[in-house]
């Protein structure tokens, strides 16, 4: 995996900043571990306010979001947030949950992907590596590489 990281390129440029809710911050320490600090700069927001302020100060390149977390709105309502705030930040939302209604929902709010819990490391590495692929492509295509 740190192989394919870096010929994306993050090894020179900046860490891949990532915000993270929830059950996702007890991977943090193996994914810092697997992937290195000089590619992934991990945020972990204690709140709804914490996560906002990551967002709106542009600091964070995607987020996994929990939708479990012990806040005062659901995780469906902190994406439109987000939305309202940065309309292209790849969020990918780890859940419990399985019906199809909450999912199309999620999806209409243009959720990354959805994880489904318990939350499982290999699949989190892949959707993080999609969201750093992504923002490469992205980044080359505005640069006309």
């Amino acid at each position: 995996m740190v192989a394919s990281l870096n010929d994306l390129g993050y090894a020179e440029a900046e860490p891949f900043s990532l915000a993270v809710t929830g059950e996702a911050e007890g991977w943090l320490p193996v994914l810092e571990q697997l992937v290195g600090p000089t590619l992934l700069r991990p945020m972990f927001a204690r709140d709804e306010k914490d996560l906002l302020d990551i967002v709106q100060s542009g600091s964070a390149d995607a987020a996994v979001l929990d939708d479990e977390v012990a806040w005062d709105i659901g995780v469906l309502s902190m994406l439109r947030m987000i939305r309202r705030v940065n309309i292209t930040l790849p969020v990918v939302i780890v859940t419990s949950r399985n019906d199809r209604r909450w999912m199309e929902d999620a999806l209409r709010l243009t959720a990354f992907s959805i994880l489904t819990k318990p939350l499982q490391l290999e699949p989190l590495l892949r959707q993080i590596r999609r969201m750093m692929e992504d923002l490469d492509q992205f980044f080359r295509g505005q640069h006309g590489e």
